[in-house]
Order: structure tokens, then sequence, then C-alpha cells
């Protein structure tokens, strides 16, 4: 496949240079006698850097010179080494850092310091004296300088999406499908119809599927529908346990015997009319069918099964009706297609418009009808008006590939498209080649990964997540993700032939290793992906062979076995960024995890972990620790304020209700995003300011005990504002006249951001709510819950022209509830409230109306 990969090298070059000017500041560097290589290595890159745009154009543009890519191959394995030395080095720097501060003087350097001064020196001179050579091998590819340093311009804001509402010319293949399904005569007496659907990848098959899925008239014919998505592996095990979920909405253990699952989905399934889509099947074995067959014929009479397959071995297993084979699309279709995303939001004067739809035809043209490669065509040249650009991408070689029948199955279309990425999307998307085919991504999970990768470059006006989600827009934009939409859940997915082009374009830095199936890790291997179940001998394997790896991944839901590796992995693989030990059989994580002090992604969900190592507070990088699902751990390190990079901590709410007190020194987490629960003690490092610089929270807040609360007006709720929903919450004890000032005090000073989406008081003191709740200055409030508020008399919660769920519960003393116009409320429930008489009369849009001991 060599002849389709191409070579990015940018963004770690730019990031390199960051790393290096930073460290050229620090007091440590010069205690360790680098400073002079260091500069000498950011000197070399800078002068690389200039011009690596033109190199990595270059080695797109035929003919291409071998040794050019020769040279960029060289200089990326040079830079993701210079990068793990440099990001080490700059731990140790912001380590010696901290201890300087705690000591506040210098510590005489022991015999150990000296020892590890030579080896980061000889590793820092060894590194930069490769770069030396790099440097000057670059002279002889004569090598254009470019302006702009390699760094990423702004990314263009879009909320463009491919979904079903731009889909053209599938409307009659949809209608037939439907009629045949609907027909009677589909059915077929002792056993469950199946209807294929049959095609080549990229013709939109799938999204055919989810056309007719979403259709009213099947939704009303049917009396439940479920989609699973199959893929190579037909495992009958998974494709029920899926369906089960589809079906009720919730979760199942992946522990659960298959005889559970059986009786459970005969439970719901027995007598009734369903539609199963059974999608991108590849089975060619009828006893992997056979099993889920026997259920689904116990089904009711009409049931159906729709199988999106490019086989039509498939078809002669599965079928009972003979197959839909689905066109190409036709030429005018497939220009609507692509006049559709290419010339969006565009105002071109006539001849222009003119002279780009002539091209554009004949790009078309070359797109054979593929849908998947004419969105790839669209989303490159979008807002593209440059004719000459346009004549290149017509004129491009890569077209004669696929007169080549000994080339890599690569569509034309999406390695070009993939061509004109820039560096730092090309990386992204190549990452994604780490996650099995078929995987469901979550756009802000994908992100943190990104982040965690260094793979993501932005200025100080954006943070790393904004940037992230602009990169993935761009991508979905561009057609490299699939947006879902079953049932009004919106999913993203990579189609089989972006995700091939993945593993193509990644070469041997990215590696995905199944069961059964022995695939070699290279040395260069930094990316892997494990989907076993026995994880530890490949583990071992990675630690023998991959000593540069960075990324570990399970993706698969299963429960894993670990074995007795991961002390000997965290003493080994240095320069790992990337953790995922979730769904394994892991209830102690060694102490020896702060040997990996690089990490910045570590996942230990749904795992029987009981506590924490008080050692993995020294992550100083640690940007995202999940701990979702992790029903036997009840407390948190103590220590954890010295995380300071931490971004995101993610643990279930039944953790913060059993959680009674959080770590000391949180408020040090000035970076972090989520942060569930707050509960507020007078003991040091506990109260209410360490709130006071976390001003990137998001989500839901909630503080209890206010009652402790010495100050409330430190913890600067009001410059919090990505916060959606804020919960005040005072300790339901006897209180005096004295704590009833305090809290009216309190709650004042707790006034939150306007952005604020909902907002619940329990067990407030205070006869009289602030100015900030009576006069409507929560212009975004949707939802207000005031509960157990014994003292107050008198209710208003001003003009809110959002607000469309109130709650009031055991408002012992309300009497009054003063008139205001309030049109948008469409739900109102009130509950123990003995002296509340009236309610204003602004309720035109109730929907829901409860009304319990008025």
């Amino acid at each position: 496949m060599a002849e389709i990969v191409s070579i990015f090298v940018t963004p770690i070059v730019t990031t390199i240079i960051d790393t290096a000017a930073s460290l050229i500041k620090e007091e440590f560097v010069a205690i360790q006698g680098v400073k002079k290589e260091v500069e000498k290595l950011s000197s070399n890159l800078i002068t690389i850097q200039a011009v690596l745009k033109d190199a990595e154009q270059k080695q797109l543009d035929p003919p291409c010179d071998e040794s050019l890519r020769i040279w960029l191959s060289k200089l990326k394995d040079a830079a993701c080494d210079a990068e793990d030395i440099l990001d080490t080095f700059a731990t140790e720097t912001f380590l010696w850092k901290r201890k300087q501060q705690v000591r506040k003087i210098r510590p005489p350097i022991s015999r150990s310091k000296i020892s590890y001064k030579s080896s980061v020196a000889h590793m820092i001179k060894e590194i930069s004296a490769t770069f030396d050579e790099i440097e000057k091998e670059k002279n002889k590819f004569h090598l254009n300088m470019s302006s702009n340093g390699g760094r990423p311009q702004n990314l263009p804001q879009t909320t463009f999406f491919v979904d079903t509402t731009g889909v053209f010319g599938r409307d009659s293949d949809k209608e037939r499908l439907i009629n045949q399904m609907l027909s009677n005569e589909s059915d077929v007496e002792g056993d469950v119809s199946v209807i294929p659907i049959i095609g080549m990848g990229g013709l939109g098959k799938t999204t055919l599927a989810q056309l007719i899925f979403n259709d009213e008239k099947v939704k009303n014919h049917f009396e439940f529908r479920m989609w699973v998505c199959v893929t190579v592996d037909f495992d009958f095990r998974r494709i029920l346990k899926e369906m089960i979920e589809f079906h009720t909405e919730m979760e199942y253990s992946n522990n659960l015997p298959t005889s559970i699952l059986v009786s459970r989905f005969l439970e719901f399934l027995s007598g009734k009319n369903f539609l199963l889509v059974l999608d991108d099947v590849w089975t060619n074995n009828y006893q992997d069918w056979d099993p889920l067959r026997d259920i689904l014929k116990k089904g009711g009479k009409g049931s159906r099964v729709l199988v999106t397959t490019r086989t039509t071995k498939v078809s002669d297993i599965m079928g009972t009706q003979p197959p839909y084979k689905l066109d190409y699309l036709p030429e005018n279709e497939c220009w609507s297609l692509f006049k559709k995303i290419a010339f969006k939001d565009c105002n071109l004067r006539g001849d222009l418009q003119q002279e780009l739809e002539d091209i554009g035809r004949q790009i078309v043209g070359k797109c054979n009808g593929l849908p998947l490669a004419v969105k790839a065509m669209g989303g490159l040249l979008r807002g593209n008006v440059d004719k000459d650009e346009w004549k290149k991408i017509l004129r491009h070689s890569i077209w004669e590939l696929e007169k080549k029948p000994s080339k890599p199955g690569i569509l034309p279309a999406l390695k070009l498209s993939y061509d004109h990425l820039p560096s730092y999307l090309k990386q992204c998307f190549a990452y994604c080649s780490v996650f099995p085919k078929a995987y469901v991504f979550d756009g802000k999970e994908l992100v943190k990964l990104w982040m965690a990768e260094a793979f993501i470059q932005t200025s100080r006006q954006t943070s790393l997540e904004e940037t992230g989600i602009e990169y993935f827009n761009e991508l979905l934009m561009r057609s490299f993700f699939q947006r879902f939409n079953i049932d009004n859940k919106v999913r993203y997915r990579m189609h089989d032939l972006f995700h091939d082009l993945a593993v193509s374009v990644s070469t041997l830095q990215c590696c995905l290793v199944k069961d059964k199936e022995s695939r070699d890790l290279a040395e260069k291997s930094r990316h892997v992906s494990l989907l076993c179940q026995d994880l530890e001998n490949p583990t071992l394997q990675i630690i023998k062979k991959c000593t540069k790896l960075r990324t570990l991944l399970l993706p698969s839901e299963y429960l894993k076995n670990l074995g007795q590796v991961l002390d000997k992995m965290f003493h080994s693989l240095k320069y790992i960024r990337v953790l995922d030990l979730s769904s394994s059989l892991l209830s102690e994580l060694p102490s020896s995890i702060e040997e990996v002090k690089l990490l910045r992604y570590l996942d230990l969900s749904r795992t029987e972990i009981k506590r924490l190592p008080d050692s993995i507070c020294n992550l100083c990088n640690l940007q995202t620790l999940k701990l979702l699902g992790c029903l036997w751990l009840f407390e948190l390190p103590k220590d954890l304020g010295n995380m300071v990079n931490l971004h995101y901590l993610e643990l279930d709410e039944m953790f913060w209700f059993k959680c009674q007190t959080l770590p000391p020194r949180v408020g040090s987490l000035t970076s972090l995003r989520t942060l569930y629960a707050f509960p507020v003690s007078r003991t040091s490092g506990n109260g209410i300011e360490e709130l006071k610089n976390m001003t990137d929270l998001t989500g839901t807040l909630h503080i209890s005990n206010l009652e402790n609360a010495v100050n409330a007006a430190d913890a600067k709720l009001n410059e919090k504002e990505s916060l959606q929903k804020l919960v005040l919450e005072w300790s339901d004890k006897d209180f005096n006249q004295e704590d009833e000032v305090r809290a009216e005090r309190d709650l004042k000073d707790l006034q939150p951001h306007s952005n604020l989406e909902e907002l619940a008081l329990y067990h407030f003191k205070g006869s009289n709510f602030p100015s900030w709740m009576t006069d409507g200055l929560l212009q975004n409030l949707v939802r207000l819950t005031l509960s157990h508020c014994t003292k107050c008399a008198t209710l208003s919660v001003g003009q809110l022209h959002h607000l469309r769920e109130l709650y009031i519960k055991s408002m012992q003393e309300l009497q009054e509830w003063q008139e205001v116009q309030c049109h948008s409320l469409a739900r109102l429930h009130i509950s123990n409230c003995p002296k509340l008489r009236k309610v204003p009369d602004f309720m035109p849009n109730f929907r829901s109306f409860e009304d319990k001991e008025v």
C-alpha cells in the first residue's frame, strides 16, 4: 500500500517547537546543562518547519521523488522521538518547580540527579544530532519556504451534516422496498421474512435502510423496530444483546448468559410484529445465522428482517425474498448531491458559477455513481471558488488507480479528499484506524483522545475542546464521518471504505489486534487497540516490542482479563499517553501507575476497583480520568488537587450521592470541566472558595451543606458561564434566626451566570428570595425547582420567557404567588404547600398539570 501513503509531519514539528520554546525559559534546563542543546534543536526544527508545507505537497504531486518520502518518514520518526523526550523533560521540569514551591529553597543536586542529568543531556544531544542531519538533507529537495509556519488556519464554522434529509435519487428504491415489506406476499410460513439489499460499498445501502426505518408508514405498521450494525463478526450473543438494548433503551451487562438474553428477548418478541435491520452483514456461514433465525421465528406474522450486504453469499444464506440490488446513483442525482454540498452558501457571478459547474460535472462523472465518492468530492471543494484548483482535482493522476486492478481497493475520490486535508486533520483521521469497523463514535469522547495525543493546535482565544469539535465537524462535513439518526438518537460512524483508507494511511503507527488473528506488532507501533478477551499475552508482546507506545485501547465491551501485566507495563511503557483499562477484571491499580508520567487519558470504567492509589495524583499531565460504573469505589485519593491538568473527572451520580467529602484543594484543578458535586466543609481546603477559579465547569454542579459557607461570594458562580444546571442545597437540620439571615445573604451571593438553564434549591432557610431570582435575571432558565424552602411566604419568578417546567414542593409557608407572564410554561408540579390557595393565570400552553395537596 506504499503507493497511497502520504506522510504528515507539520503538526508534530509545530508541537515540539512550542515545547522547546517553553523549556528554554526554564531554570531547570540550565541546571541540567542542556539549554544549548534544546536551543539548537529548536533552531533546526524552525528551519525544517518553514519548508514542510511544500514538502508535504510535493509528495502528492506526480512524479514524486521517492527520496523525499524517505526524508519525510525519517523526519516523522525523529519528531515523534523528540516529542517523547521533550515531553518527559518538560514533566520533570514541572515536578521540580512544584518541589521548589513546597520547599522554598533549592535542594542540593544529588548523585541520582547527576545521573539523570547526564541521561537527559545524552538523549537530547542524540536527537539534536539526528535533526542536524535531517536539516542538511532537506537542501537537496529545493523546497520552498512557507509563510504561515505550518500552523492551522481558522476552520470554517459549519452546520452542514450529511443526513437523510440530503439524500438524492433513492425515493423509488425506498418506495419499492417499503411496498415489498408491507405486503402480505412477503410472509413466509414457519419462517421469518428476510429481504437483503445488495450493493458495493459506497452506494448508500445503509442510508436507504435508514430512510425505510424512519418512514412513518413503517413506524405505524410494526409494533416495534430494532437496528443492529453487524459487520464482519456475526456474533449471535452481541447481536441479541444489542437488539434487546435497542428495544428497551437500557444497557445490559456483558456477563449475562446467552440463555438469559434469549429468555429476555422472547418476553417482548414472542408473537409481536417487528422490523429488524441487520446492517453491513458479511457472514458466509449458515451456522452463524441459524441460532438468530430460530428465535426470530417466534415473532408475529408480518415481521421483517432487512439486511444490507455487499455479497450475494449473504443473500443466499439469509434471504427468504429475492435480493434488492441497489444500482449506481444516476448521474443527474449525483450532480444534485454534489451541487448541494459544493455550492452551499456560495454567491458567485454567473460566468464563474457556470465554469465551476462544467468542471464539477466532469468530476462527478469520475465518481462512477457512488454517493460516498460524490459527497467526498463535494466536501473537498465546498467553499473553494478557484477554478484552477478544481481543474487540478479533475486532472489528478489518482483517478487512474481505479483502472488498475492491482492497486489497493481505495476509492480515488476518497484518497483525493484525504490528500487535501490539512496535516492536523490528517493525523486525527488516521488515528481512527485503531477503532474497529462500524464503531459508534461520540464526537466529544474522540476529542478527548485527540487532546491526549496533542493533535489539537489551538490559540488562546479558544479552548482545546472547542477547537477539537471544530476538527470533528470539519471531518464530518467532508463525509469522513457519517451522522446517523435512528429514532432521534444521533450517532456517528465511519463508512467501511473510509475506515479502509484510515488503515492504509496510518501505516505501521496504528495497529488493531483481534482474537485468533496473528498480526505482528512493529517497533514503530505507537497506537494499538486490542479486541481480545484474554489480554495478558498480547500485552506482554506490546511491552516487549512497542517501547514507544502512546495509545492502548480496549474498544470492545466484553469483560477482559489483564492478568498480572500492569506493573510491568507501567515500568516499561514510559511514553504512553492514552490507556484504556475499562471493562476489565481489574480490582487494584498498582502504585507504579505514577511511572507513566506522560499519561493524559486513563479509563478505568466498569472495573472492580475499590480505591485509587495515592501515587496516581503524581500524574500531573492527566487530562481525563474516567471512573464510570466503578460500583465499589467510594472515595477519591487525598492529593487529587495535584492533578492540575485534569479536565474531566467522570463518575456516576451514585458515587456523588455517596460522597460525603472531597479531597482538599480541588480548587487547584482550574482546568476541570466536570465536577458534579461539591459538599462544602469548614475544614481547610474544602471551603466554598475552592470553586473560585474553576471557571470552565460545565454540565451540573451540586453544592451541598451550604450552611458551612463562610463567604459564599467566593464561589464566583456568576463567572461560570458554561454551567447548565446548578443545585444549591442546605442541610435539613433545625435552624435559628441567625441561620435564616445568613442563608439569605449567601443565596444573594450565589447568583449564577445568566446562561444557566436549570436551577434547583433545597432546604433554603431564608424567608425571601434574592432579586436575581424574583426579577427574572436568568433569562435562559428552562427548569426551576424549589423544594423544602419552608420559610418563604411569597413567590415571584419574574419574566422568564423560556421557563417550561416549574416544581414547587413542601413550601409550608407559601401563601402568595405574584402575577407574572410566563407563557412558555408547559409543566407545573405543586405538592405539600398547604397555605397556597391560588396560582397565577399564566398557563395557556400547559400540556401537563400535576396538583397534589394544594
